[in-house]
């Protein structure tokens, strides 16, 4: 799992910017008309390993408000993709699970919660979760907080923790538990052959502590990568552990994307790792890199239609090559820089984080999770010899111990074409079903029925049309029922359920004879005009890709078939629940979308939202945003030190706020707006340079700003203003700030030298510079980017305050440099070459 330094950036822009990056959409391949598989059923293996997979779940990239979001969406995801284990990650390894805070600070990174781990998904809701979907549970001790490893615990804490996690796990009647120690603790403060044997060192005792509250619970000793680099620390720890451990985790990585993918014609993906005689084998972390470019770690992993594929691919070959008894996927989602700096160019994995983080959406990436469905409804207890007539069409197949049950997993990476499927004999009957989009790009491809009902098969041959660039599985069955099959069971949502999401998951009971499911969900009591009419093959678990409505009625039934009958199950009914009102949306005082004066200082406060603060002391400085919502909240420190400052909506009347307390307050709050009217405004906060008699100086500590939007769902902030003394903006040779009233703040950064010049930078489309013109006033050169983009002329016969000087106009998405120079030219009507530069707004 990387880790990097994370802090919250809401760059809104990037999100237009990433959704296809700089990889483009690539023209369909174009492959054979015909392409033949076959099957055969006399090459029978039966699987070693693992038959279902799993995933990660990233502990503080989720907070209890987006868990509980739109109808518990993500457990919906969840419980449609049947999971065989989940492992809880991210931060859990500096985690105080008792109490939920972080364990060790300096490895706590946060992730898009807050820095003291509020609200965020601890063990309990982790342990809960797993016990009601009957997931194995994978979890994490803290072993890199160690005080040996540079982290800010002691043995004996690490040591007690552990226990009572494996206690209260045994307590809540979880009867198989996996206990890592730590996450990849070889990158992060364990490395070197010292510590791996003092780590190993630690594994007799703590097997003994998971295994003192359930005898079936497993140690799991974690392997650095096998290579030359690392092969002496993973010596060096199985060596020290001396056996004491149950079980061994690998983490593998490769990169591709889809050019180099559809290149690939093999389905070994991933190496895996070297088996520890006597030891269980877990792939704890199975990663598609999906990039451009060979290890890059920027451009992220998995979430789009071609990734999926990829994913699946390696999926399905490390459950070929049998080494490991469980395989566990990561992530289930992860955000980009969008959200939090250092992350990829993309959000990726089941969940678009930077959706909820920044717009407060529940948006599905359901390439990944389809793939694991696929997963886990389909691959059998034995894998059959299966081949293809084309390189570019990879193929599995797997069939139960009687062969009457059949499976054939169909990759096609070329454009449609026709398949013949060459199958034992004894199959007569198929049924499929194809994930596809509108192409390898596709984020919210759907997997569906590729045509209704089972279609016959003679002669253990089939041919039929499948799209391009797509997975199809086939099930066959072999011996026809004698009789109609059974009545499902409706079971979820239950008749009658309100409070739904739109992303709902729906189950019923296997019945049998049953060897096709139909569902049907309507917002029609008579099921006319289904949304959702789809056949799921042998599957009693669905979720659709596309969203529910809010707000609505909706009724569904299922229908098992087989060549004797069919029967229907009663028809039930749910609603949906209504949008969501107003969502806070935070932002952590260095967010690009505030605007300083020169004189504030960023620094360390520990208790802070994000363990820092902005400080200053000096009359006047100020700090402002513009958004567009109904509300919202500062907050700051309060202290036997601070000082006085003044708030203002929309530039009207100041109110004044006195930050000082007796005591130390972090995360107070300083101002809130009330209930505004829906719409833009302005927040300025600027700083009396004034104290009350008791406090011992006149500091303001900013700390984060809370928006707030009841009338529209989200608020919205994507416009910046930077006064001409904001330090985003870079001063070149000699300029002066003045005093200029009626100006933006009453001021502006003026110079008559030739060639000086302000620069600045931001992530957007559009810049537009503002100043003075007037009698006094000369020329410019305005670059973008590097390249001339135009001369301009602030003279004019009177003074003319807050004025456009140049606006970029739009520009693509990304990140842009604007440059404006003073020239020796000048209006033969001027009397100087000044240039005054008032403010910058950008969005």
């Amino acid at each position: 799992m990387k880790r990097k330094k994370r802090i919250i950036r809401m760059l809104a822009a990037v999100l237009a910017a990433s959704v296809l990056g700089s990889w483009g959409v690539p023209a369909r391949a174009a492959g054979p008309a015909q392409v033949t598989v076959t099957v055969d059923g006399a090459d029978v293996t039966p699987l070693a390993g693992a038959r279902r997979v799993g995933a990660n779940i990233e502990m503080s990239m989720i907070s209890d408000a987006m868990w509980q979001a739109n109808g518990n969406w993500m457990e919906q995801s969840f419980f449609a993709g049947e999971l065989d284990m989940m492992r809880w990650g991210y931060d859990a390894w500096a985690f105080d699970w008792e109490q939920e805070t972080p364990l060790s600070e300096n490895r706590y990174w946060g992730g898009l919660n807050s820095r003291d781990a509020a609200g965020s998904f601890g063990l309990r809701e982790f342990i809960r979760f797993c016990k009601q979907q009957d997931i194995v549970p994978f979890v994490m001790i803290p072993i890199e907080s160690l005080d040996a490893f540079g982290g800010q615990a002691g043995l004996e804490k690490v040591k007690a923790l552990t226990a009572s996690m494996a206690q209260y796990i045994a307590q809540e009647g979880i009867e198989l538990c996996y206990f890592d120690m730590g996450n990849e603790p070889w990158n992060n403060g364990a490395g070197g052959v010292a510590n791996a044997r003092y780590l190993g060192s630690l594994f007799p005792e703590f097997q003994q502590i998971v295994k003192a509250a359930n005898p079936n619970y497993r140690l799991v000793l974690q392997r650095a990568p096998e290579n030359i680099l690392w092969n002496s620390w993973n010596s060096a720890l199985v060596s020290a552990a001396q056996g004491a451990f149950d079980a061994y985790d690998d983490h593998r990585y490769a990169f591709y994307g889809w050019n180099k993918y559809f290149d690939k014609n093999s389905d070994a993906l991933l190496e895996p790792g070297t088996p520890i005689e006597g030891k269980e084998g877990i792939l704890g972390e199975c990663n598609i890199g999906w990039t451009p470019v060979q290890d890059d770690w920027n451009a992220g992993h998995v979430r789009d239609m071609g990734g999926s594929m990829a994913l699946l691919n390696a999926m399905l070959e490390m459950i070929g090559d049998g080494r490991y008894s469980r395989i566990v996927t990561w992530p289930s989602h992860y955000p980009s820089k969008a959200s939090i700096s250092g992350c990829p160019e993309n959000a990726f994995g089941w969940f678009d984080l930077d959706q909820w983080y920044l717009e407060g959406k529940t948006v599905r990436l359901t390439g990944p999770a389809a793939a694991h469905r696929i997963v886990n409804q389909n691959v059998l207890e034995n894998r059959l010899g299966a081949s293809s007539s084309a390189e570019k069409v990879r193929v599995y197949a797997y069939c139960n111990a009687a062969q009457t049950d059949l499976r054939v997993i169909v990759l096609n990476k070329w454009d449609a074409t026709q398949l013949t499927l060459n199958v034992p004999e004894q199959m007569d009957c198929v049924s499929a079903m194809v994930l596809s989009g509108e192409s390898v790009w596709d984020t919210a491809p759907e997997y569906r029925s590729l045509f209704a009902g089972c279609e016959a098969v003679t002669g253990g041959s089939y041919t039929g049309g499948i799209p391009g660039e797509s997975v199809v599985v086939y099930t066959f069955s072999s011996g026809a029922p004698g009789k109609a099959p059974g009545q499902p069971e409706l079971l979820s949502p239950g008749n009658g359920a309100s409070g739904a999401g739109t992303a709902q998951a729906f189950a019923w009971t296997p019945v049998d004879g049953g060897r096709n499911y139909r569902l049907t969900v309507s917002p029609n009591a008579d099921l006319s005009a289904p949304v959702i009419d789809t056949y799921t093959g042998t599957a009693c678990r669905y979720q659709a890709a596309r969203e529910l409505e809010a707000g609505t009625t909706y009724y569904w039934r299922v229908t098992a078939e087989n060549q004797a009958g069919s029967a229907a199950s009663g028809t039930a009914c749910f609603t949906t629940q209504e949008a969501p009102g107003g969502r806070t949306v935070t932002l952590n005082n260095d967010s690009p979308y505030l605007s300083y004066s020169a004189n504030w200082n960023q620094q360390a406060s520990a208790g802070s939202y994000r363990n820092d603060d902005a400080s200053c002391k000096e009359k006047d400085g100020f700090v402002e945003f513009t958004f567009t919502g109904t509300g919202v909240k500062l907050y700051g420190l309060r202290g036997n030190w601070c000082g006085m400052a003044d708030a203002q909506v929309d530039f009207g009347a100041p109110v004044r706020i006195d930050a000082y307390a007796g005591t130390t307050q972090e995360q107070a709050l300083l101002f809130d707006t009330g209930e505004l009217p829906y719409g833009e405004h302005t927040v300025t906060l600027t700083v009396a340079g004034e104290k009350n008699e008791a406090s011992s100086d006149a500091w303001i500590e900013f700390d984060k700003v809370e928006l707030s939007d009841s009338q529209n769902g989200a608020p919205v902030i994507n416009k910046v203003v930077w006064n001409d003394e904001n330090p985003n903006l870079k001063k070149f040779s000699v300029w002066k700030h003045q005093s200029v009233p009626g100006s933006y703040h009453d001021d502006d950064s003026s110079s008559n030298t030739w060639k000086a010049h302000i620069e600045f930078s931001f992530e957007g489309s559009n810049a537009v510079i503002y100043g003075l013109k007037g009698p006094w006033c000369g020329r410019a050169q305005i670059t973008v980017d590097g390249a001339a983009a135009a001369d301009i002329d602030a003279y004019a016969p009177e003074m003319m305050l807050q004025q456009v000087l140049y606006d970029t106009g739009t520009l693509e998405p990304g990140t842009h440099t604007v440059r404006i120079t003073v020239k020796a030219e000048k209006s033969p009507e001027s009397s100087g070459r000044w240039v005054e530069i008032d403010r910058v707004v950008w969005q």
